[in-house]
C-alpha cells in the first residue's frame, strides 16, 4: 500500500493531431536547408501511412522531394533521384493538378553550381534551355499563381526568374514581390540572397541562426574566390572545406576547389580534385579541360594527351582540346602529330597562343618561314608576349636576316626587361598576401624561374643584336649590345671578340 501510494502516475502526453504533425513538417520545409528538406521528406513519407494525413502528406512529400532535387541541381551535387521519387508520388489521384507541372519545370532548370547562374555545360543543359523557352510563359503564369499559397512554387519561381536571361532586366524587387506570402522564411531568404549575386550579409546570419544550412558555405566561398582586387583563396578554401566535410559527393564543389588550386598554382592538388569531380560527373567538359591543363603544368604529357582525347570524345572545348594535345605532343617531340592538332585548333579557336605554338612546332620541323609567319600572327593578336617576339627574332638571326633580327630582338629585350619588373612586383605582392606559406613559396619559385629564363632570353637577344648590328656595319650599336653580355658565361667570349673586331676596324680607319 505504501509503495502504491508513493508512486507517481505516468505522464500521458496527448498525441498531436494530424494537422499539427503536418504543420510541424511544413515548418521544416520553410526552414529551407537541404538537410531540413531531406528530413521533411522522410517525415512526410512516414505520415502517408496515416489515413487522416495521407493525402496532405503525399503532397508534402512531393513538394519536399521537388525542392531537394532543385537544390541539388542548383548546387551541382550528385542527383540522388528525388525528382523521380516525386514523380512516382505525383501519380496519386488526390495530388493537386498544378503540382506535377512544378516537377516538369524543375526538370527543365539547368544545373548552375553556386546557384548564381551560368552557361550550359552539357547537351542535356541545352535541351533543358529549349524546354524552358518553349514553355516559359505558361510556366511563369502557373508559378505566380501557385506562389500565393505554396512555398515550393515560390522557390521554383525564384530559381526560374533569377537565373533566366529572359528576365535579366526585371528588377529583383519585382521578382521577390511574387513570393511575398513567404517573405522572411529561410527557404525564400536563401534563394533571394543568391538572385543574380551573392549577398553574404544576408547569408551569414542565416547560417549563424541555423547551422544546418551548411550549403551556404559554398556561396560564401564563391564570393571570397571572386573578391577584387585580389581573390581571397585561402579563406574561400576554408569555406569549401567545410562544405566538403558535410557533403563530399558534390562535383560542382570539387570542380570549384580545383579552380582555386589552379589559381594558387597548386597543380598537384588541382589534378586530384579534377579526378574526383570526374568520378561523379565523368562527362564534365570543365573538369576534363582543367585536368589536361593541370597534367600539362605538372609535366605529365602522356596523361594530358589521354585526357584531351576524352575531351574530344565529349565534343566540348574542341579548340582547347586540340591545342593542349598539340602542346603535349610538342613536349614529347611528336612534331608531326602536334602540327596536325594545332592546325585543327586554329580552325576552332582564335587567340594568340595557338599560332605561337604553331610557330614553335614549325621551327622544330625546319620550316623557318612558316614559323615566322605564325609568330607574326600571334603578335598581332597579343603584341605584349615577349616570348613570341623573342622566338621570331631568333629565327631571323639564324636566317641571317639582320635588319629584322635587330628590330625584333631589341624590342624583345626591352619587353623582357619590363616583364621582369612586373614579375618582381608580383613576388612582392605574394610575399605580402595572406596566402598560406607553402603556396607563397610555390608561386614565388615559379616567378623566380621565369625571371631566370627571361634573363637568358635577354642575353641571347643582346648577343644576336650585337651580331646583327656588326653585320650591318653599325659599330656603335653593335658595341652597345656586345658590352651587355661581355661578362656572360655563355656569350661573353664571343661578345668580346666582336668588341675586339670593332676596335681593330676603328684602328684601321
Amino acid at each position: 500500500m505504501l509503495a502504491a501510494c508513493s508512486s507517481r502516475p505516468p505522464v500521458v502526453r496527448p498525441r498531436m493531431s494530424a494537422a499539427d504533425r503536418l504543420a510541424a513538417v511544413d515548418a521544416e520545409v520553410r526552414a529551407g536547408c537541404l538537410d531540413c528538406l531531406v528530413g521533411a521528406y522522410r517525415r512526410f513519407d512516414e505520415l502517408r501511412a496515416e489515413p487522416d494525413a495521407a493525402d496532405a502528406a503525399t503532397a508534402g512529400a512531393i513538394r519536399a522531394a521537388a525542392l531537394i532535387a532543385l537544390r541539388q541541381r542548383e548546387l551541382g551535387m550528385v542527383d540522388e533521384g528525388y525528382l523521380e521519387k516525386a514523380r512516382a508520388l505525383a501519380t496519386q489521384p488526390t495530388v493537386p493538378r498544378w503540382l506535377p507541372t512544378i516537377l516538369d519545370i524543375i526538370d527543365a532548370l539547368p544545373g548552375n553550381g553556386a546557384g548564381t547562374g551560368g552557361p550550359p555545360r552539357s547537351d542535356l543543359d541545352l535541351q533543358r534551355m529549349q524546354r524552358l523557352r518553349t514553355n516559359r510563359g505558361a510556366w511563369l503564369a502557373l508559378l505566380r499563381d501557385s506562389s500565393r499559397y505554396d512555398e515550393a512554387a515560390a522557390y521554383t519561381l525564384l530559381s526560374l526568374g533569377c537565373d533566366s536571361i529572359d528576365t535579366r532586366n526585371t528588377p529583383r524587387e519585382e521578382l521577390f514581390a511574387n513570393v511575398d506570402a513567404f517573405a522572411g522564411a529561410p527557404l525564400i531568404v536563401y534563394r533571394e540572397s543568391l538572385c543574380r549575386q551573392i549577398e553574404s550579409g544576408t547569408l551569414k546570419p542565416l547560417l549563424e541562426k541555423d547551422p544546418r544550412f551548411v550549403e551556404i558555405t559554398f556561396a560564401l566561398g564563391a564570393e571570397l574566390q571572386g573578391a577584387r582586387p585580389r581573390p581571397k583563396l585561402d579563406e574561400a578554401e576554408e569555406q569549401y572545406q567545410r562544405a566538403y566535410a558535410w557533403h563530399p559527393q558534390w562535383p560542382a564543389l570539387t570542380l570549384t576547389m580545383a579552380g582555386v588550386a589552379m589559381t594558387a598554382e597548386d597543380f598537384a592538388r588541382a589534378r586530384t580534385l579534377y579526378d574526383e569531380t570526374l568520378t561523379y560527373d565523368p562527362h564534365s567538359g570543365n573538369a576534363l579541360l582543367g585536368l589536361v591543363k593541370a597534367q600539362t603544368y605538372l609535366g605529365k604529357y602522356e596523361e594530358g594527351i589521354a585526357t584531351a582525347d576524352r575531351l574530344l570524345e565529349e565534343h566540348w572545348y574542341i579548340g582547347d582540346a586540340r591545342y593542349w594535345r598539340a602542346y603535349d605532343e610538342f613536349q614529347l617531340a611528336r612534331y608531326d602529330a602536334a602540327w596536325d592538332d594545332v592546325e585543327l585548333a586554329e580552325k576552332s579557336s582564335i587567340n594568340a597562343q595557338i599560332p605561337k605554338l604553331a610557330g614553335l612546332i614549325a621551327y622544330q620541323r625546319h620550316q623557318p618561314e612558316t614559323a615566322i609567319t605564325r609568330f607574326k600572327t600571334s603578335l598581332e593578336r597579343n603584341p605584349f608576349d615577349c616570348e613570341t617576339r623573342f622566338y621570331r627574332g631568333v629565327i631571323h638571326a639564324e636566317q641571317a636576316q639582320w635588319t629584322d633580327t635587330v628590330d625584333v630582338l631589341s624590342s624583345a629585350a626591352t619587353c623582357l626587361e619590363n616583364h621582369e619588373a612586373e614579375l618582381k612586383g608580383e613576388i612582392e605582392q605574394i610575399r605580402g598576401s595572406d596566402l598560406r606559406e607553402d603556396r607563397k613559396a610555390k608561386q614565388i619559385a615559379r616567378r623566380e624561374q621565369e625571371i631566370a629564363e627571361g634573363r637568358r632570353r635577354m642575353a641571347t637577344s643582346w648577343y644576336d643584336c650585337a651580331v646583327g648590328y656588326f653585320s650591318l656595319k653599325k659599330s656603335d650599336e653593335a658595341r652597345q649590345f656586345a658590352e651587355k653580355v661581355a661578362d656572360d658565361e655563355q656569350f661573353g667570349a664571343r661578345a668580346k671578340e666582336i668588341l675586339s673586331r670593332i676596335s681593330r676596324d676603328n684602328d684601321l680607319r
